[in-house]
């Protein structure tokens, strides 16, 4: 079946009549959305938890041990660039 064809004859078809007031159905649907804030109670129950796990992740202890290297051959030589680069006096 040829894809161009196809669609030229789609766009030869009428139009679905129910389309006619789709509109107005999707735009009562977005102020209906729109019109329902949430509640004090589930405000303060997300702002909450939301500082308990702040609290949780910083009392948590990170590694104490480095990582190793992530160099695929052995220590990395003190004159590749990204040593040159990463050295501040």
């Amino acid at each position: 079946m040829d894809v161009d064809a196809a669609l030229r004859r789609m766009r030869e078809l009428p139009v679905d009549p129910r389309l006619a007031g789709i509109e107005g159905g999707v735009f009562d649907g977005i102020a209906d959305a729109r019109g329902k804030p949430l509640g004090g109670r589930l405000v303060g129950l997300a702002a909450s938890l939301a500082l308990l796990i702040g609290l949780l992740g910083s009392t948590i202890p990170g590694y104490a041990d480095p990582a190793p290297s992530a160099a695929p051959f052995g220590t990395p030589s003190a004159l590749a660039p990204s040593t040159l680069l990463g050295t501040v006096e």
